[in-house]
């Protein structure tokens, strides 16, 4: 029994420095061809630069005493400066350069930024209903029907933010893995044309590949415990009523499990083989910190997390958005970039050796 090569190389950090330069020459590039910001193009002007120290020293005691004077010119004339603002910044994207409106920013930069750490790493999450259910629907109603986010409005929908998967399609490998930044929302206006928006789930959706295979689906949902007026418990569980009566209501007998979880299955046996004591002590410590719920269906777990996303593993952290503006160095863009994007899948493959540790080591 032993780590893969791919977990081997994500844990010590060894990646190809030839990939990585000529991902550093992909940024060198995007930055000449992607617009700069406002506070760049002033910086780059350098209107001090012909001044004499002496100058520069009494230009700046000005500025400081006339600070007053600035502050109130500000606030006076913010409205105007915010609508300037704005003006600025549609036409400099009006004035665009062609290659940047064309740039495919994710397949040049986001996706080369992954296979650094592996060739089947890729940006995709593959929105499958039958992860979840046995019938083909919508990915935001799927979640619904498996317990892991609130019951939605018709007329809601889902936003990703950034997404990740590892060798997704080989069912075989406990490797495998799928990442999504999800936002499942719905948006209105009032009488007084206000618009709002009312959200149902913002945070991550993970999906694995388990080290075992289960019949039927096994639900569990983190839950709130109060204490009532009278001083008795209330358990109250935001999520779709439980209304099948082909699944099981499941009671481990652990009092402290059962104010934070609520579980149904299929068949309890399934239920009762993931739930062991030290799983259970694993779910007790991860929700601690979590709200998440968790769906079994054949050899795939899939993991909602709510708000708070499991440590580096972040709702934007992965995001393949093409950037506004050019970056202010492009060696501490490709740095972070590399930095943020190791911790993430370190994180994913953390959350997942909590929920699934038999498939931490391969055969």
């Amino acid at each position: 029994m032993d780590l893969s090569a791919f977990r081997k190389r994500l844990i010590s950090g060894e990646l190809d420095q030839t990939k990585i330069g000529l991902l550093k020459q992909e940024l060198d590039y995007f930055n000449t061809i992607a617009p700069k910001s406002f506070l760049d193009r002033i910086k780059n002007n350098n209107f001090l630069s012909g001044l004499t120290q002496t100058q520069k020293t009494v230009a700046l005691v000005l500025a400081l005493v006339l600070i007053p004077l600035w502050i109130m010119l500000i606030s006076i004339g913010l409205p105007f400066l915010m609508i300037l603002l704005v003006i600025l910044m549609f036409v400099n994207r009006g004035n665009q350069n062609p290659e940047y409106k064309n740039y495919d920013y994710s397949g040049r930069i986001s996706l080369p930024t992954l296979r650094l750490f592996d060739e089947k790493l890729g940006t995709v999450f593959h929105f499958d209903s039958f992860d979840l259910v046995d019938s083909e629907m919508p990915y935001k109603d799927a979640l619904v029907e498996a317990h892991l986010i609130k019951p939605i409005k018709k007329n809601c929908y889902g936003t990703t933010f950034s997404t990740c998967s590892y060798d997704w399609a080989n069912r075989t490998t406990t490797d495998s893995f799928e990442f999504a930044g999800y936002k499942v929302s719905h948006e209105w206006t009032d009488s007084d044309g206000d618009r709002h928006e009312d959200i149902y789930f913002n945070g991550a959706i993970y999906k694995f590949r388990m080290s075992y295979s289960i019949n039927g689906t096994v639900n569990i949902m983190s839950t709130n415990t109060t204490r009532g007026v009278l001083g008795g418990e209330k358990e109250y569980n935001m999520f779709k009523q439980i209304k099948d009566k082909d699944v099981v209501v499941i009671d481990t007998e652990n009092h402290e499990f059962a104010e934070n979880f609520d579980t149904i299955a299929t068949y309890d046996e399934e239920a009762y083989r993931f739930l062991t004591p030290s799983m259970i002590e694993n779910l007790l410590n991860l929700r601690r910190d979590y709200f998440f719920c968790i769906c079994i269906k054949g050899n795939v777990m899939t993991v909602s997390m709510d708000n708070k996303c499991f440590k580096d593993a972040t709702q934007n952290v992965l995001s393949q958005s093409k950037p506004y503006f050019a970056f202010k160095d492009s060696e501490t863009e490709l740095n972070h970039r590399i930095c943020n994007t190791g911790k993430a899948l370190l994180s994913i493959y953390e959350l997942k050796d909590i929920l699934d540790p038999g498939g931490r080591f391969i055969a």
